[in-house]
């Protein structure tokens, strides 16, 4: 149990989880207090979701380079568990607002726009490194609440706006399917890259 009470510090979690619980009550909070709808829209699940996953970003990579690149430790499993539980934090955090008068629903939408995003994150880490992961999901979100992205039966739109479309659109949950299954998979097996100067660097 200590490991992993030392892997979570190690990962900033305590800190992430704080930042997206909060965020996550402030969106409730606000809309509660300005919309007359029980139901946060598709934009409002997006940028929520969107926090949350950012709040996580930092986490998928630790202080140690070689030691998260060390055979001696399990790490493509553990990279699996870690993408998969934060996934499941996040959907948490959302799901007590069905017991409230400003719910995060449909569930399917929070569940794809979770997988999406957080597999885009997940990839973004195995290719460019955790610091600058969150890049592309924030900007993905960004663009999807803009006015000109709304419910189409366009193809083309659907995959560029598959944020905001209604949970059950077949294009944008394959949209979704893919960046997760694809973001798991490299996460996974490849990790966040070694930081070259780190290990170039000479020894004082």
């Amino acid at each position: 149990m200590r490991w992993l009470v030392l892997y979570l510090r190690s990962r900033g979690v305590p800190v992430a989880l704080a930042v997206a619980a909060g965020a996550v009550a402030l969106v409730w909070a606000g809309w509660s207090a300005l919309s007359d709808s029980h139901t946060v829209n598709e934009r409002g699940v997006t940028l929520t979701v969107m926090f949350g996953v950012a709040a996580f970003t930092r986490t998928l990579s630790g202080p140690d380079d070689a030691l998260d690149h060390t055979a001696a430790v399990r790490w493509p499993v553990r990279r699996l568990v870690h993408v998969l539980a934060v996934g499941g934090v996040i959907v948490a955090l959302l799901l007590p607002s069905l017991a409230t008068d400003a719910r995060f629903e449909p569930v399917g939408l929070v569940l794809r726009n979770t997988a999406g995003l957080l597999g885009l994150t997940a990839l973004g880490t195995a290719l460019f490194g955790a610091a600058v992961s969150w890049v592309a999901p924030v900007t993905w979100s960004v663009a999807s609440v803009l006015p000109f992205l709304e419910e189409s039966p366009k193809v083309g739109i659907q995959i560029a706006g598959w944020l905001v479309q209604p949970a059950d659109t077949g294009v944008a949950t394959g949209c979704a399917v893919i960046l997760a299954v694809a973001g798991l998979v490299a996460y996974s097996w490849r990790g966040a890259p070694r930081n070259q100067k780190a290990e170039t660097a000479p020894a004082s």
